[in-house]
């Protein structure tokens, strides 16, 4: 299973989530469990606790993030998660006290960070011509632990078949 972490770029990410703050994908990793909701609710302890109180993968995934220079996980970010086998991502965004589940992926995709929110993966041009005549652009992981090709990476995110996805330009 994929777990990916969204910092919420907005300016008033603070005060919670909306559907027009543009996301960023800052962090991803792959585990060995098979549920999601309990794979989430740790992820929230690992980007948010002390190191000193992890240990084993627990701690080398947390040190990995905090050695990009990423802020802690906060309220008005979010999650997806691709279990293992799935054709589609599931998304969740973070009110301050729990995760709450979002219906498809997060409809503003940014592009670039701060000092703190560093972007992850590769800049992609892309259509969904069977849904609209919208051009995109985003930043998706593929290759090594997630989805083979940009294609199939634009496709899980929007949950989507590789063949629905025309992707223009990567960078």
């Amino acid at each position: 299973m994929r777990v990916t972490v969204w910092h919420n770029m907005d300016r008033d990410n603070f005060s919670g989530y909306q559907p027009a703050h543009p996301m960023l994908r800052v962090y991803s990793y792959t585990v060995h469990g098979t549920d999601p909701e309990s794979e989430l609710r740790r992820a929230v302890g690992l980007f948010n606790a002390d190191l000193d109180w992890l240990t084993g993968d627990d701690r080398r995934v947390a040190s990995a993030y905090r050695f990009r220079g990423l802020r802690s996980f906060s309220r008005g970010d979010g999650f997806s998660v691709l279990p293992s086998g799935a054709q589609a991502e599931e998304f969740r965004i973070s009110n301050g006290y729990e995760l709450l589940a979002h219906d498809g992926p997060f409809p503003e995709l940014a592009l670039e960070g701060g000092g703190v929110s560093r972007p992850l993966g590769s800049l992609l041009t892309y259509l969904l011509p069977a849904r609209d005549d919208l051009v995109r652009t985003g930043l998706f992981e593929f290759g090594v632990d997630g989805p083979a090709t940009a294609r199939q990476a634009v496709a899980v995110h929007h949950g989507v078949p590789a063949e629905d996805v025309a992707v223009t330009n990567c960078w």
